[in-house]
């Protein structure tokens, strides 16, 4: 069954029910069927994976959920145990989703200080701290340049790693949201779950991956041909006492 059978199997079972918000739910597993796509899923696949069309509509049918008195009091109270328990768990979680956002920014700082450290390096500017420690000592041309290129690699590589983090704590987020909103439903059904993961168009996922791969292997070079280059300047294999970067 790909998605036109499934989306339309659905909704033909909706409407024997006279289930409200029809287009609401069809609209909800349409996007759930194209973020799994993107995950690489084929359409039999996704299908396959959900319940039936008729078990879908079973709990959205209104009623199906009819409820007596005594069972609206029992939902109170469940209702009650669930707002304490999310609060409970929203208290902890808050911390750690506010840490991996400060995981971003730090990756995007990182970038950014590579950025300018590789730029300086290359440009042949010495730089030194308050108590006089060097951050960017001197350094024979050809060594510079190479070590200018290795910099400038972990600059990129932070930065393809701030965005893939960036995605994936919105996703994270989004994600969260949305087991909220399934957990407090007040129309007796739950929304299909959104993905944990960034969901990429397959064009920038390659392009991602393969600049991420072109820059690790450029850093790994560079580096090692700068050291290198380094050690035949100094005649030493510790070039940084020679050319005293720590005095």
């Amino acid at each position: 069954m790909n998605k036109n059978e499934y989306l339309s199997a659905l909704d033909s079972v909706l409407r024997e029910m006279n289930v409200q918000d029809r287009a609401d739910i069809l609209a909800e597993y349409a996007e759930h069927f194209l973020r799994k796509a993107a995950d690489g899923y084929s359409e039999e696949e996704i299908a396959s994976r959900l319940a039936s069309p008729k078990e879908i509509a079973q709990q959205f049918d209104e009623l199906l959920h009819e409820k007596s008195e005594y069972e609206r009091k029992d939902r109170f109270t469940s209702r009650i145990a669930k707002t304490i328990g999310i609060i409970f768990l929203d208290v902890i979680s808050a911390p750690i989703y506010l840490m991996l956002w400060a995981w971003v920014i730090m990756l995007g700082g990182a970038s950014i200080a590579f950025l300018g450290s590789g730029i300086l390096t290359a440009i042949g500017i010495q730089s030194f701290t308050s108590s006089g420690i060097v951050l960017i000592p001197y350094m024979p041309l050809i060594c510079r340049l190479l070590l200018s290129v290795a910099v400038l690699s972990l600059a990129v590589l932070c930065a393809i790693g701030a965005e893939y983090c960036r995605l994936y704590v919105i996703k994270l987020g989004r994600k969260y949201v949305r087991w909220h909103k399934n957990v407090f439903s007040k129309k007796g059904y739950a929304l299909p779950s959104l993905p944990i993961n960034p969901q990429l168009c397959p064009n920038k996922r390659r392009k991602m991956r393969n600049i991420s791969l072109v820059t690790l292997v450029v850093f790994a070079v560079s580096f090692i041909a700068g050291l290198g280059s380094m050690m035949i300047a100094s005649g030493s294999f510790e070039p940084w006492h020679i050319w005293e970067w720590f005095m």
